[in-house]
């Protein structure tokens, strides 16, 4: 049995805001590990990334992931989680969470992505758009006991209704 549910998936794949109407219909918790650290530094992610670096707002964004200790809760991560094994697996083995990739195609990513350096996205290997994509969707799949298509958050918010009973 799982006590918490984690999402994991590309920028702008709705892993906040599905989480938050989720919560709110099941009555659960709701932590967001993006929000955990803009709090802790008093900063929007872009400045932390700028002024830290990527390599320490990797090894921050871990820190953060590993001092969450909560049950009946969802947890919505920032989609750099995934270049962390260690808070993958604080997730899965401390926190018996199901982690759920919220998986978007390539073609809705773009539609949807803005300003990647604006949002605060990491690219530690300064990558194309596409490849940074097919990147983290392979890190995604690795990682995921589920994958649920993003592509219509309206689709998405049912299945993911029906999916989760903790």
């Amino acid at each position: 049995m799982f006590k918490n549910i984690c999402f994991i998936g590309l920028p702008y794949s709705g892993k906040s805001s599905l989480g938050k109407k989720i919560c709110l219909n099941k009555k659960i918790g709701f932590i967001e590990t993006d929000k955990m650290i803009e709090y802790s530094y008093n900063k929007p992610l872009k400045n932390i990334i700028k002024q830290k670096g990527i390599n320490n707002f990797l090894y921050i964004e871990k820190h953060i992931a590993k001092s969450i200790h909560c049950e009946n809760t969802l947890i919505s991560t920032g989609g750099s989680i995934v270049y962390s094994n260690e808070a993958i697996h604080h997730f899965k083995k401390n926190l018996k969470c199901k982690i759920i990739h919220l998986n978007l195609s390539f073609e809705e990513f773009k539609k949807r992505v803005s300003n990647l350096e604006e949002r605060g996205v990491v690219n530690p290997y300064n990558l194309n758009l596409q490849d940074l994509y097919y990147e983290r969707i392979k890190l995604s799949n690795s990682l995921a006991d589920i994958n649920i298509n993003a592509d219509d958050k309206d689709k998405a918010y049912y299945k993911l209704l029906n999916l989760i009973n903790i």
